[in-house]
């Protein structure tokens, strides 16, 4: 007997490839669904062991942590020192400033023309108060002072300078001020100078 197939060949096709484009999406939904999982798995181990690098660097950085705390405290201790080094060498450099000051008034004033009464040092600001035998004796003296390689040129000032009566002889009471310079300034300022 002869069998004759009565069923359109595109429906039967139509059917089979249905049924293939079925399985290949299930199989691709399958495959992305694994391929989502395996890189869900592998990059939930990486953030595991970033965790734990993380812990454990903390734990360094907690470990060294007193150092630091220790090496802030030096230096805060060694900013101390070095500023009161710097201190000292300044002191040391000009110790000898009042003993200089007080040379140069002694060989700067005219003799047994002007006594000092008072004397004054700011910082090298220096201020004299004295008496003397007349104006011309001021005069001399604050141009003896102006001569001086430790008296900044220009700063002699004659504060004031007015009459007064002592033991019936009648005298200058003045006042002078002047900037004064260290000797190492002198000294630095000479090396610096062409000879």
């Amino acid at each position: 007997m002869i069998e004759i197939n009565l069923l359109p060949i595109k429906a039967k096709k139509k059917s089979e490839l249905a049924r293939q484009f079925v399985s290949l999406y299930f199989l691709s939904v399958l495959l992305a669904m694994s391929v989502i999982g395996y890189l869900w798995h592998s990059n939930g181990e990486r953030i595991d062991s970033g965790r734990k690098r993380l812990a454990r660097v903390q734990q360094e950085v907690s470990n060294y942590s007193k150092y630091e705390d220790i090496l802030k405290e030096l230096t805060a201790k060694k900013e101390i020192v070095d500023k009161k080094r710097t201190i000292i060498e300044d002191l040391q450099k000009d110790r000898d400033s009042i003993v200089r000051i007080l040379a140069l008034l002694a060989v700067q004033v005219p003799p047994d023309k002007m006594w000092f009464e008072k004397f004054v040092q700011t910082s090298n600001v220096i201020v004299v108060d004295g008496v003397a035998l007349s104006n011309e004796a001021i005069v001399e003296f604050m141009r003896n002072l102006e001569s001086s390689p430790y008296i900044e040129k220009g700063s002699v000032n004659l504060v004031h300078s007015r009459r007064t009566v002592m033991s019936s002889m009648k005298l200058r009471e003045f006042q002078v001020s002047y900037r004064f310079h260290p000797y190492s300034d002198v000294k630095k300022k000479a090396k610096t100078q062409p000879s």
